[in-house]
């Protein structure tokens, strides 16, 4: 009898653990996939130069992988060229990066590593990619790697700003 107890309450231990292991597995879904095909977009003047500025995608999408509340990634492949609006200058790009987006609910900051080529608009208040604060607007295009900070607590936008690899203004190649 003793024997048959122990078996018995054997088995309803391995029978809660069994539901405490399976309640996160049925409630766990399964990741989304999004896909974009870019369309352009004009950045106007103040949002990363001076003056205008036309994305021109010839080619290329945008897919982004949905993990969880607080987490995706994304994967960039975007032929195309910015054009000055003014003076119509081009700077022609291969954009190819992927990254990581992790928002973080208790502290209001989004934290977007990105390896690959980049390009990334900076705003005046923003820590910008040589340690100080950016007084006018700056965009930039990296090639390497590139940690930033969103604080969605207010001002600065671009919390915290790092890189390594290669840099170019590219506000200054369309001028």
């Amino acid at each position: 009898m003793k024997g048959q107890k122990q078996l018995a309450r054997g088995g309803v231990i391995a029978g809660l653990l069994a539901l405490a292991m399976a309640a996160p597995a049925a409630a766990a879904t399964p990741p989304t996939r999004t896909v974009h095909y870019p369309t352009g977009f004009v950045m106007p003047a103040g949002q990363g130069c001076a003056f205008d500025v036309a994305g021109v995608p010839i080619s290329g999408f945008v897919a982004v992988t949905h993990f969880s509340d607080t987490y995706e990634m994304r994967s960039v492949r975007i032929k195309g060229y910015y054009e000055n609006l003014v003076t119509h200058k081009q700077f022609w790009v291969n954009d190819t990066w992927t990254e990581q987006d992790v928002w973080d609910p208790t502290t209001q900051l989004y934290t977007i590593t990105g390896n690959g080529q980049i390009d990334v608009p900076f705003w005046p208040g923003d820590a910008n990619p040589f340690g100080g604060i950016t007084t006018d607007s700056t965009f930039y295009r990296f090639a390497g790697t590139t940690v930033n900070v969103v604080d969605f607590n207010g001002t600065p936008r671009t919390a915290d700003f790092q890189w390594s690899g290669q840099i170019t203004d590219i506000c200054a190649a369309l001028s």
